[in-house]
C-alpha cells in the first residue's frame, strides 16, 4: 500500500512539473549569467517591435519599442535589461517580417516613446535607430538579435563591471565561393577571443581545391586546421580545452567566420561549422 501511494504521489508530481514546463517554457531557457560568467545564448530570444518603420531604403531611421510597451527588454530567463543593452552601434539587429534582414545601427537614441501609439505608455522608453536598410519595414515588424546574442552579452558584461562572455555560433550549410579561395560567411564571432574549439563538416564534396579550413581573417585555421579530405561527410573536430588559442586585442568587435581553401578556388562544395570560445570584457565605466 505504501509503495502504491508513493508511486501515485511521484506520478502526480511528474505530471504537475510537466504541465508547469509546458505552460512556462521560459523556465527551461538558457541562463544569461551563471557564477559571474556571461553566456551569449542567454541573450537569444529577446523581442521588440517596430513602432514606426521606414518608407524608403538606404540610410533611414525607425522607432522600436520593447514587447508590451514596457520600455525594457526581457531576456529568455526573465531578466530585464535596459534598451541600450541590445540597441547600440556595436550590436546588429534582425528585422523579421516579409522583408527580413539584419542591420547594424549607425546611430541609436533612447528616449520617451512618441505619443499616440496604442499599448505604449507616454513615459516609456523607445529606441530611435538609424541604419542602412535594404528593405522597408512597417509597424509591427519583430526585432531581435542579429548576432546570436554575442554583442548583447558583451555590452551587458561591460555594464556589470566586466567578465568573461562565453559564446557558440553555427554557420549552417554554406555553399562555397567558386570565384575565390575564401568564402566569407554571415556568421560572426567576437574578437578578441580565446578559442575553445570548433567542428566542421563537408556537406557537398569539394572539388578542385586541395584542402579546407575554418577560421577568421588573419587566422584562417583557428577553428579547424587545413583538412585534405574533401568528400561529403568529412569532419574536423578540434577541442582546445588544454591549449586554447588566443586571438586579437583591444575593443571587442565582430569578425566573420571564413572557409579557406588550398591552392585555388573550389569548383563546387559546401561546408558547415560550429565554433565556440570566450571573450574577456573590460568594465565599461
Amino acid at each position: 500500500m505504501k509503495l502504491r501511494i508513493a508511486s501515485l504521489i511521484a506520478g502526480l508530481l511528474l505530471a504537475f512539473s510537466g504541465a508547469s514546463l509546458a505552460q512556462n517554457p521560459q523556465s527551461t531557457a538558457t541562463l544569461h549569467r551563471v557564477g559571474g560568467m556571461f553566456y551569449s545564448q542567454g541573450y537569444v530570444g529577446w523581442q521588440a517591435y517596430v513602432l514606426s518603420g521606414n518608407a524608403a531604403t538606404g540610410s533611414q531611421s525607425i522607432i522600436v519599442a520593447a514587447q508590451g510597451g514596457s520600455g525594457i527588454i526581457v531576456l529568455p530567463d526573465q531578466t530585464a535589461v535596459p534598451l541600450a543593452t541590445v540597441f547600440n552601434t556595436n550590436t546588429p539587429i534582425s528585422l523579421n517580417d516579409a522583408n527580413a534582414e539584419t542591420v547594424t545601427p549607425s546611430a541609436v537614441t533612447i528616449g520617451v516613446c512618441p505619443a499616440g501609439n496604442l499599448g505604449v505608455g507616454g513615459s516609456n522608453q523607445c529606441a530611435t535607430i538609424t541604419a542602412t536598410f535594404s528593405n522597408t519595414h512597417g509597424a509591427g515588424a519583430l526585432v531581435g538579435t542579429g548576432d546570436a546574442g554575442i554583442m548583447e552579452a558583451v555590452t551587458d558584461a561591460g555594464n556589470q563591471g566586466g567578465g568573461l562572455v562565453y559564446w557558440q555560433v553555427d554557420t549552417g550549410i554554406v555553399t562555397l565561393n567558386t570565384g575565390s579561395v575564401t568564402t566569407t560567411t554571415t556568421t560572426k564571432v567576437p574578437s578578441p577571443y580565446i578559442s575553445l574549439g570548433g567542428s566542421g563538416r563537408v556537406t557537398t564534396t569539394i572539388t578542385t581545391s586541395t584542402s579546407w579550413a575554418v577560421g577568421v581573417s588573419g587566422a584562417t585555421t583557428d577553428f579547424c586546421t587545413a583538412q585534405t579530405t574533401l568528400t561529403a561527410g568529412t569532419t574536423c573536430n578540434v577541442v582546445a580545452l588544454t591549449s586554447p588559442t588566443s586571438r586579437g586585442t583591444g575593443a571587442v568587435a565582430l569578425t566573420a567566420i571564413l572557409f579557406t581553401m588550398g591552392t585555388g578556388a573550389p569548383g563546387a562544395g559546401a561546408v558547415k561549422a560550429r565554433v565556440w570560445g570566450y571573450t574577456p570584457v573590460q568594465p565599461a565605466q
